[in-house]
């Protein structure tokens, strides 16, 4: 029976395990931010339908970036787009990361 099950469990994650290149996405955050914490959980979760690689940057450790991303965080970035991610459905960034 657990074999099963193990087996079962072994052939869901390879369907849901993303191929090709992963997307970067850079995760804006502050330490103690529990809307930050709430969009990396987001962004796991899309991750596991879509390849992403996430770099998450403290921004009170560079004073330009606290200055630019203070009252805004968190903040997504792909490339030269930014998202200003608090409280959004995993649906809404997902179809935000799934834009050209």
């Amino acid at each position: 029976m657990l074999r099963g099950n193990l087996r079962r469990a072994l052939a869901l994650a390879r369907k849901r395990s993303p191929r090709g290149q992963p997307l970067r996405v850079t995760l804006y955050e502050r330490a103690g931010c529990g809307l930050c914490d709430e969009a990396h959980r987001a962004l796991r979760r899309i991750g596991l339908d879509r390849a992403l690689e996430i770099e998450r940057v403290d921004i009170e450790r560079d004073g330009a970036l606290d200055d630019r991303y203070a009252l805004r965080v968190p903040v997504l970035r792909v490339g030269d787009s930014e998202l200003d991610a608090a409280s959004l459905e995993d649906g809404a960034i997902a179809r935000w990361l799934a834009a050209p």
